[in-house]
């Protein structure tokens, strides 16, 4: 390059890029921006379906790990190992459980109908109904509207530890080696005798609350108005109140279902699985095969379920059709607490 004099100063020439070049380099930048953008929106898509994978996992191991924690216990008594030895149990066809006043009668009955000894029916320690909401009377009914297409469980046993007071309204099992009695105290003691039924004495018996849990699904939940939810009906007070909570387990289960393991050769192994429902009389029900159809809180516009889902008793595939994305989770519990 020449430089130029002019004047006494030294002009140099500056060379730039042509309008091709110019150009060319914005079309190579505006390639490696679409590439970046592409990539970000490609992951951010794999993060959230990432996420809602996960969430739903989790809500499936929440809902069946409280399950399950209920069902393994089912037909646990404290020192006692058989409902028939308990006094004050009684079943759906028998009088009213002795021991309890009107009022209490009332509450025991409460999801079973009149009469049903509902809470005190430590025989049919598991029990549910197929297809249907299987829990009766106004004061048990659903929170909302009940899915009528699920299934219901229904777990008693006592608890897992022991009270260091008792509550005055609630029914409590008192067991030795030998016997149990349901009964409500009438003081909070667990170690004073005048507290507990007669014929009892600690530490050779032990005082635990009876525990009744009824599982089932609602097509509502707190959280709203359109997001189905596990739930279950809480046995409680027998003298205030109307003797059963409701409570939300975990919110975006649209779907429970339940086959028993029946035992029919007295080996404490199940030889068949049956529907709730079909549960031959006399039955001994030594595990539990559970279903949960887990659903997304809010629909995806990208995504789009037409899925066939069959499982248990299922006559007909559900295919949804719909943006939410779901899964499926299933797991057999087996009754630590069975007897022949």
């Amino acid at each position: 390059m020449t430089p130029l004099q002019f004047k006494g100063c030294i002009v140099r020439r500056e060379a730039g890029v042509s309008l091709v070049e110019l150009m060319v380099a914005m079309v190579l930048g505006l390639f490696l921006m679409f590439g970046a953008v592409t990539v970000y929106n490609q992951s951010r898509a794999t993060y959230r379906t990432n996420e809602a994978v996960s969430r739903l996992q989790e809500v499936g191991r929440l809902a069946l790990n409280v399950i399950e924690t209920d069902v393994r216990m089912a037909n646990y008594w404290g020192l006692s190992n058989r409902a028939d030895y308990i006094i004050n149990a009684a079943g759906p066809d028998d009088p009213p459980a002795s021991g309890f006043t009107g009022e209490q009668l009332d509450r025991i009955d409460v999801c079973g109908g009149d009469d049903s000894n509902w809470a005190v029916n430590l025989r049919s320690y598991i029990e549910g109904s197929n297809n249907s909401y299987g829990l009766v009377g106004t004061s048990c009914q659903a929170y909302k509207v009940a899915e009528t297409n699920a299934d219901t469980i229904t777990v008693r046993r006592a608890s897992d530890t022991q009270p260091t007071t008792l509550d005055t309204t609630r029914v409590y099992l008192q067991t030795s080696r030998i016997q149990g009695t349901l009964f409500v105290p009438g003081c909070a003691t667990p170690t004073d005798t005048t507290c507990i039924p007669p014929a009892y004495s600690p530490p050779a018996s032990q005082s635990r609350q009876l525990v009744v849990h009824s599982y089932y699904v609602d097509r509502q939940s707190t959280m709203q108005t359109n997001l189905p939810s596990l739930r279950r009906k809480t046995f409680s007070e027998v003298t205030t109140g109307t003797g059963v909570r409701d409570e939300e387990i975990a919110a975006g289960v649209e779907d429970l279902q339940v086959q028993f393991g029946i035992d029919t050769t007295n080996d404490t192994n199940a030889d068949q699985y049956v529907d709730p429902d079909d549960v031959p009389a006399g039955a001994s029900i030594v595990s539990a095969t559970i279903w949960l159809r887990i659903r997304s809180e809010e629909p995806e516009q990208s995504q789009k379920d037409s899925r066939s889902y069959q499982y248990a008793d299922m006559a007909a595939a559900y295919v949804p059709n719909d943006k939410y994305r779901r899964i499926v989770v299933s797991k057999t519990i087996q009754l630590r607490n069975t007897r022949t």
